[in-house]
Order: C-alpha cells, then sequence, then structure tokens
C-alpha cells in the first residue's frame, strides 16, 4: 500500500513512498472472521438444541434415566464443538489472511503505478487481471497510454515551437547587430527582411492561437447553412495574388446538385483559408516532375454534391512523393515530410492540424491520399438537408 498523493501548499502534487496503513486489508480480514463466527455459532447453537432434543427423545423412548447420561453427552458435545469452533477459526484467519493479501496485490501494484504516473512516469502501467479488476486494470492502462501520447506530444511541440521561433529570431538578431556594426545599412531590402521574420513569427502565433481555440470549439459554434461554393470563391479571391505569383492554374469542378452545407460559417472560411494555403504552398514548383519547359502548374478543387450522404470537398496538386505511413502523420502538429527543409519553409506544421480540428468540430471528417504524383486533401462535410 502507499499513502495517497497529497497537494503541497505551491499547488504541486507530492508523492509519499512510505507505506500507508492497511485500512482495507484489516476491514476485509475482520469481515471475513466475523462472517465464519457468526456462522460456527448459529451451527453451534443449532446443533446444541437439536442433540439436546434428541437426546432426551431416545432415553424415553427405551426408558432410561437421561441425567447422568445427557450430562456427559453434552460435556462431550460442547468440548468437540469448541474444539472445532477454534480450529475454523484459526484455519479460517489463515485462509481469510492468505486470500485476502492476494486479492489486494494486483491493486497495491495498481496504487504504485498509479503514483508513479502522478509523478509524471506516463510508462507505468498496471498488472493484467481478470473480472472486474481486469477491466479497471485494461481502462487504467489505456489511460496511462493516452497520457503518455499526449506528454510526449507535448514535448515534441514545444522542441517544435522552439525551432519555429528560433530561425526568424536569430535572422533579426544578426541583422538588428549587423545594422548596429554598420555592416547593414537601412535600405528598402533590409526592411523587407525584417519585415518577412516578423510576419513569420506573427504567421506562427496565428497558427497556435487559431489551434488552441480549436481544442475546444463545439460549444461556440454557430451552425446554419451556407452555401460553400460561395465560401471558396471568397477564400480564393483573397488568396489570388499568391496563385498568380506561383503562376498557378486553377480549375474547379463540381459535379452533382448544389446544395447548401451544415457548418459555422467563420470556421469553414477558417478551413477553406488552411486548405487553399496548403495547396499554393505544397505544389511542386512549375518545371520540376513535368515537361521540359513547362511554367505553369494545375491545381484543381473538386466540389462533390452526392444525391446521398456528406458533400465532399477536394483540393487536388501535384506534390513530391509522401510515403503511405506518412499521409495521416500531416494532421499532427508541426509534422513535416522532409524534417531537414523545416528552416527552408516558412510553414509550421499546423494547417492541417488547424483544419481538421475544425471540420471534426463541424461533424466532417478528413483524409489525405497521393497517386500518380498528385496529393489529395478530402473534407467530407454534413449537408444541411441531412443535419440531425
Amino acid at each position: 500500500m502507499v499513502r495517497p498523493i497529497k497537494t503541497a501548499p505551491d499547488g504541486k502534487t507530492e508523492s509519499r513512498t512510505k507505506a500507508a496503513f492497511p485500512v482495507l486489508f484489516i476491514q476485509l480480514v475482520v469481515a471475513n472472521i466475523v462472517v465464519a463466527g457468526t456462522v460456527t455459532l448459529l451451527l453451534y447453537l443449532t446443533f446444541d438444541n437439536l442433540t439436546e432434543a434428541y437426546f432426551h427423545r431416545l432415553m424415553v423412548e427405551f426408558d432410561i434415566s437421561p441425567t447422568e447420561l445427557n450430562s456427559m453427552f453434552v460435556d462431550d458435545v460442547e468440548k468437540s464443538l469448541l474444539l472445532g469452533i477454534g480450529l475454523s477459526l484459526a484455519v479460517g484467519l489463515l485462509l481469510s489472511f492468505l486470500l485476502t493479501k492476494a486479492v489486494l496485490r494486483p491493486l497495491t501494484k495498481m496504487a504504485q503505478a498509479t503514483e508513479k504516473i502522478a509523478a509524471g512516469d506516463y510508462s507505468a502501467r498496471a498488472p493484467e487481471m481478470r473480472g472486474e479488476l481486469g477491466t479497471l486494470a485494461w481502462h487504467f492502462n489505456a489511460m496511462g497510454g493516452t497520457l503518455e501520447r499526449q506528454d510526449k506530444a507535448r514535448r515534441q511541440m514545444l522542441r517544435d515551437l522552439s525551432h519555429e521561433l528560433r530561425t526568424p529570431l536569430t535572422n533579426l538578431k544578426g541583422y538588428i547587430e549587423g545594422l548596429e556594426d554598420g555592416v547593414f545599412e537601412l535600405d528598402q531590402a533590409v526592411l523587407k527582411v525584417l519585415n518577412d521574420e516578423v510576419q513569420a513569427i506573427n504567421g506562427l502565433i496565428d497558427d497556435l492561437v487559431v489551434l488552441g481555440s480549436a481544442e475546444d470549439i463545439e460549444s461556440d459554434l454557430v451552425l446554419e447553412a451556407i452555401d460553400l461554393r460561395a465560401e471558396l470563391e471568397s477564400v480564393l479571391m483573397a488568396h489570388k495574388h499568391a496563385i498568380l505569383e506561383r503562376k498557378l492554374i486553377l480549375r474547379i469542378r463540381t459535379s452533382g446538385q448544389p446544395a447548401p452545407v451544415w457548418a459555422d460559417r467563420r470556421r469553414m472560411h477558417q478551413v477553406l483559408n488552411n486548405a487553399v494555403t496548403n495547396l499554393i504552398r505544397y505544389t511542386l514548383p512549375a518545371g520540376q516532375g513535368g515537361e521540359a519547359g513547362d511554367r505553369t502548374a494545375t491545381v484543381t478543387i473538386m466540389i462533390d454534391w452526392p444525391d446521398g450522404g456528406p458533400v465532399r470537398l477536394c483540393f487536388e496538386n501535384p506534390s513530391e512523393r509522401i510515403a503511405p505511413n506518412q499521409l495521416e502523420l500531416l494532421f499532427d502538429r508541426f509534422y513535416r515530410v522532409d524534417p531537414s527543409r523545416s528552416g527552408k519553409s516558412r510553414n509550421a506544421g499546423l494547417g492541417l492540424a488547424i483544419v481538421r480540428r475544425l471540420v471534426q468540430a463541424q461533424g466532417g471528417e478528413t483524409w489525405a491520399e497521393q497517386a500518380d504524383g498528385l496529393f489529395r486533401l478530402w473534407i467530407a462535410l454534413r449537408p444541411a438537408e441531412r443535419r440531425t
């Protein structure tokens, strides 16, 4: 047994490894003894009354005076019963001690694992058991596994976040020191570099704010029937300059009868904005992977309004090869297919994580595919007429 975790005055958990008084163990042992003693006493009283009555009946039937024989018989019976009761209690006490200890041993190990998890060791697990305790141990271990994964993700996120901030801050520091030492002149080129680095930091902070607010947004959603095509066109208009700058040919394909989707307008705008940004940013540059002399790359956005089921939206663009086991990881925070290129990219790896979280909050789904050099981001949304 271990003493329960207590909270210190500073709010931190305080772990104590000193053995606690085995209250539950003693309670179970005493309960077993009381039950055994009660049953034994009832048997003794019943047997004592019955034997004396039967003895008298036999003596009367055979016309024998029961006085002396009865006294001898009762004395022998009482001695035998007392001996039997003593042995029964001794054996019962021993068995109760051993069985109770065996029953509580898994709980003791589980309590030790709980203390380790409370102290920050999320790798601790409870032993495998059967029955109700087995179910409890399974859920406990599932909780421990979840906490361990979340702790690893938190540590990785902090490392990635530090790396993301370090690059632009280092560049800013270098240019500021260069200006102080007279290495650089404060001209438009230097100002543009400084502004770009500040924008990179602001973009990262904005993404973190959006992702943080997306963690628990279900209660803040204002769901309504919205025109998906109109929302998409509004977002594409905002990215028109980036599309022209990257020399992209944008094609929009639709199928089915257009119908509104059931979603939050503001959150849907964020989803489309991040999806289009991802489409533009990760399209394979013109001339790479295509015919010689190509100056443009074609990207496609498809909307499918089926007769029944969710509305499907697909963003398709030429991209570098992505291993099948990495497709699902693209939706993790700060994940990049090629970590070695992180210093060259303005992307913090949060765009698709934001997309998935916001779409899930609105009752939709997201997934990614790649085939024939084309990357496809799929988004499935609930149609307004089937919002229930």
